[in-house]
């Protein structure tokens, strides 16, 4: 539903279940349906993708682990302003413009 843009529709159809249910099974699908139904303009993932948004999180899950393997290998350790210094530094080898990057920053002479 959430797919399709029906996020108001799947609160009532959370609501619809949660009637036919006790304890703690009921609170759960209402605070459920209490979400979706005041954040439909977040999940809303018909309009989103629309307006070219990922709806997704497995873009962001792979670009995470992409930096996890570099600070977490065997034998490193980082310090938090360490970790902080390298992150953009990973960002631009990952994106392939480290050596624009670089070149803004260093501005070196021509040899």
């Amino acid at each position: 539903m959430l797919f399709e843009g029906q996020a108001l529709h799947l609160a009532q159809t959370l609501q619809a279940l949660a009637a036919g249910q006790t304890g703690g099974v009921r609170e759960g699908l209402l605070d459920q349906a209490i979400y979706f139904e005041n954040n439909q303009h977040r999940t809303n993932h018909l309009e989103l993708r629309e307006d070219g948004w990922l709806t997704g999180s497995s873009m962001v899950e792979s670009g995470a682990k992409q930096f996890k393997h570099r600070l977490t290998g065997p034998g490193m350790r980082w310090s938090r302003s360490g970790a902080e210094r390298l992150l953009p530094v990973r960002a631009a080898v990952m994106s392939r413009t480290f050596d624009d990057v670089r070149r803004a920053i260093y501005k070196s002479p021509n040899n």
